[in-house]
């Protein structure tokens, strides 16, 4: 065999290994559902067994917010894993345009099921709001995923 012949095996073993080395864990998924159309996303943050926000070492992703167009009046559901199930979650919505200082977003209260629907709010035909969903340990937060919600 070649010296060609017997490097690209061992190029090629290099590479998977950088590869998967690479690779990130997946977070529990959270989808958003309304009018027969769903969007589903990965945590923009999330803490792992041993990590904290406190200490800041959870997982980051810099990802878009996946875009629903809801129905105004009709019911929006949010559908979690049961990762977050065990240790509660709440859902926040908010204006995406406001300044962080003037932002009043609208909570729900702590969520021990899989699923919560509220009814889709009438937004301006340019208008969105942000949904926030956030997991928690007690009172702490241990992920955070983001969607966007826009008139249809």
């Amino acid at each position: 065999m070649s010296l060609r012949g017997r490097l690209r095996p061992a190029a090629c073993l290099a590479l998977g290994l950088v590869a998967l080395s690479g690779c990130e864990r997946p977070t529990p998924l959270v989808t958003v559902v309304n009018a027969g159309r769903s969007v589903y996303a990965e945590a923009d943050t999330y803490c792992f067994e041993g990590q904290s926000t406190v200490e800041a070492n959870c997982a980051v992703r810099q990802q878009r917010a996946p875009v629903l167009e809801v129905e105004p009046g009709e019911p929006v559901g949010v559908d979690v894993g049961k990762e977050l199930v065990e240790g509660g979650w709440i859902i926040e919505l908010s204006d995406p345009q406001a300044p962080a200082e003037e932002a009043q977003p609208q909570q729900s209260e702590v969520q021990d099921g899989h699923y919560f629907t509220f009814t889709a709010p009438n937004l301006p035909p340019e208008g969105s709001l942000l949904l926030t969903v956030r997991s928690l340990n007690g009172e702490t937060p241990t992920g955070q995923w983001s969607f966007l919600l826009a008139r249809r």
